[in-house]
């Protein structure tokens, strides 16, 4: 999607969202123009389950983790 400012976060000054399918959303963090980390968004089908991954790109890590609906 489009880069839009990002505010309340002095490391990010930008963030971009697009829609890599119907369940899958990716979001996009940068600093000064430059990636610094992109996050994977997964809703299962059920509806009750996200399954998110966090790359780093400063430091070259990422980061799984899942949220479960109550």
């Amino acid at each position: 999607g489009t880069e839009a400012p990002y505010k309340g976060d002095p490391g990010t000054t930008s963030v971009s969202v697009k829609a890599l399918a119907k369940n899958v959303l990716e979001e996009t963090d940068k600093r000064n123009g430059k990636v610094i980390t992109v996050f994977r968004i997964t809703l299962s089908a059920d509806g009750k389950t996200l399954s998110i991954t966090a790359e780093d790109k400063l430091h070259g890590t990422t980061m799984h983790f899942t949220a479960d609906k109550q």
